[in-house]
C-alpha cells in the first residue's frame, strides 16, 4: 500500500527537479546576457546611441545563449526584443533582459500524470519567468 506513495514522491521530485533545472538554465542565460550587454566600449561609442548598443549587444547576446538551450526549452521560448531599457527612480537607466515559457502547465519538459477528477500530479506552475537587471 505504501509504494505507489514512494514512487509517487520520487516521480514528483523527478518533475520538480526538471522544472527547477529548466529555470535555472533560463536564468544562467539572461544572467550572461545582461553583463555581455554591459561590456560596450563605451569609448567607441557616441553618446547618444550608447542606450541601443547596449540594448542590440543584449538581444544577440541573449538569442546566442537561448539557441544553445535544448531543443524541448528553446522552442517554447522568444528571445526577439527579450532586452529592453527601462527608467526607474532618480533617471538610472536599466537594461532588463527577460525569458518567459508560456504555457508551462500545458507543456511541460517532462510529462505529468493524469489522475482524470483528481487532476494532473504533480502539480506544475502556468509559466516560468527569468529576469536579470543592471543599470549602467
Amino acid at each position: 500500500m505504501l509504494f505507489p506513495f514512494v514512487i509517487a514522491m520520487l516521480y514528483g521530485a523527478a518533475v520538480y527537479g526538471l522544472t527547477f533545472f529548466a529555470q535555472y538554465r533560463m536564468q544562467a542565460a539572461v544572467d550572461t546576457a545582461v553583463s555581455t550587454a554591459l561590456y560596450v566600449d563605451r569609448s567607441d561609442t557616441q553618446a547618444n546611441a550608447i542606450e541601443a548598443a547596449v540594448t542590440q549587444r543584449g538581444n544577440v547576446a541573449l538569442a546566442g545563449l537561448v539557441a544553445q538551450l535544448p531543443e524541448r526549452l528553446r522552442d517554447n521560448l522568444n528571445a526577439d526584443s527579450a532586452c529592453a531599457l527601462e527608467t526607474i527612480a532618480g533617471g538610472v537607466q536599466v537594461l532588463n533582459c527577460s525569458l518567459v515559457y508560456p504555457n508551462y502547465q500545458a507543456n511541460p519538459i517532462v510529462p505529468v500524470l493524469s489522475f482524470g477528477m483528481l487532476g494532473d500530479f504533480p502539480p506544475l506552475p502556468a509559466r516560468l519567468r527569468v529576469e536579470a537587471r543592471a543599470a549602467f
